[in-house]
């Protein structure tokens, strides 16, 4: 089952969202088939609670919180992902989001394109990845040929990139979690600019 699980930045930007007024457009990829999801989320904020209405499509989706108390962007955000994976069929409340950032937090890239990360150390040669930030990241790998390694160059963002450039030196492993280990610092490093944005 295709299920849609809204991405870190995505519920970061919600988190900002639920405290202006205004049309906010999002795009959200579905797990497994890497299928995009597009909604536009309306927040109409009052006194007395807040109502946020999603579009998606010809479907109209509408949700009023009226307690300050609870978190509103987790609830949103559940309210989200039951729209996305067709649970809306109850006036029901949806299950409270745990406090974790995501099922899959340990894991930066999927089975594909950590996959596709493992062809690139072997063969060199460049990778467009979309892991989850508002710009992709770009991954140049060259193949050492005086030993085994490589040197790669890492660019996370168009508008003020950031960038990482190393050679490692080893066998196929050590060079695919040596670049995994740089991918891991790049995104910590691009999280707390998208938050500050």
């Amino acid at each position: 089952m295709n299920r849609l699980s809204l991405p870190d930045n995505t519920l970061r930007l919600l988190a900002a969202q639920v405290n202006l007024n205004g049309t906010f457009n999002h795009a959200c990829r579905l797990k497994i088939i890497n299928q995009p999801w597009s909604f536009a989320l309306q927040v109409e904020r009052a006194p007395t609670g807040t109502l946020f209405t999603i579009i998606t499509g010809t479907e109209k989706h509408s949700l009023t919180v009226y307690d300050t108390d609870q978190d509103t962007c987790r609830v949103l955000a559940d309210f989200i992902e039951c729209i996305a994976n067709g649970c809306m069929d109850t006036a029901a409340p949806a299950t409270r989001r745990e406090r974790t950032e995501s099922a899959e937090r340990g894991q930066l890239l999927d089975g594909m394109q950590h996959e596709q990360l493992r062809q690139l150390v072997r063969n060199g040669g460049s990778l467009l990845l979309d892991i989850g930030f508002d710009e992709d990241v770009r991954v140049a790998v060259h193949r050492t040929l005086s030993r085994k390694g490589i040197t790669a160059i890492i660019v996370a963002g168009d508008t003020c990139p950031r960038t990482q450039c190393f050679t490692a030196y080893g066998d196929e492993q050590h060079c695919v979690d040596r670049l995994m280990q740089s991918l891991t610092h790049l995104a910590a490093s691009v999280v707390p600019a998208a938050l500050a944005a």
